[in-house]
């Protein structure tokens, strides 16, 4: 594949800049990791577009010298996914734009929110989003957190007549798999929270099971977060019998002031 056209390839890739989703959790999540797989297919991309303008410049200084190319250093080509971000345990800074929240501060506020007693590992973040595996005496468990700002004018995609965007936040309109456990109350502040649990929707079967809280805050932010009883969700795969966190502790993270505001 000629240089030029592997450039293309990397540019369409790394393209991250993406609206707030509509539509339920499976949508937004289902973003998210179509997200992770362009960023790695971008590392992957240009792993091999360096390779080949060093073969390139090796095949030119051979052509100058009328003979072999002068042994150097080799060369480093990475084509593995993006470096996960270094944990830390300090606070996330204060920010008054919900709708540029950074991939540190998703990843580090999270982080700040989780009950203690549980083992991180396999953090990943970008812009709104971000998950890390937790690990007990029970086994291992995903948890993933997305925040939406102005979610209140985010269109679905696929919209029929009738559709409107705050129906997720309505158990009743909701579209979760059968035999989901759904309830919706409305805290003092005026926030709107919505708790599920039941079979999630990514696997196709019950043993996968998921639970979720949906938020909106009063400032027309969506804060949705999920754990599942498996560390890949969309798999038939469950590594422990019930996910690692309590639809009351998601409520907790959720609806924590430390997110951005």
């Amino acid at each position: 594949m000629p240089l030029d056209e592997l450039r293309t390839t990397l540019n369409q890739a790394a393209e991250l800049d993406e609206p707030p989703v509509g539509g339920g959790p499976a949508a937004v999540f289902a973003r998210a990791d179509r997200t992770r797989n362009r960023q790695r297919i971008a590392t992957a991309v240009s792993g091999i577009v360096v390779l080949g303008v060093v073969a390139g410049v090796a095949a030119v200084a051979a052509d100058r010298s009328g003979g072999a190319p002068t042994a150097g250093p080799a060369a480093v080509v990475s084509a593995g996914p993006p470096t996960a971000p270094t944990l830390t345990s300090a606070a996330p800074s204060p920010r008054t734009r919900p709708s540029d929240v950074p991939a540190d501060v998703m990843l580090n506020t999270l982080l700040s929110l989780l009950p203690a007693g549980l083992t991180v590992s396999e953090p990943y973040s970008q812009k709104g989003f971000a998950e890390v595996v937790l690990n007990d005496p029970a086994g291992r468990g995903k948890v993933q957190i997305n925040v939406q700002p102005g979610f209140n004018r985010v269109v679905p995609s696929g919209r029929v007549v009738g559709d409107d965007p705050m129906d997720v936040f309505t158990c009743a309109k909701r579209r979760d798999p059968a035999g989901t456990q759904c309830t919706g109350s409305t805290l003092p502040d005026g926030t709107i929270v919505v708790l599920t649990e039941g079979p999630s929707e990514d696997a196709g079967h019950d043993r996968i099971q998921r639970r979720m809280a949906d938020v909106y805050r009063p400032d027309g932010v969506r804060v949705v977060i999920g754990t599942w009883n498996a560390v890949r969700e969309k798999t038939n795969t469950a590594t422990r019998a019930e996910p690692p966190l309590t639809v009351q502790q998601l409520q907790a993270i959720a609806t924590d002031p430390a997110w951005p505001v």
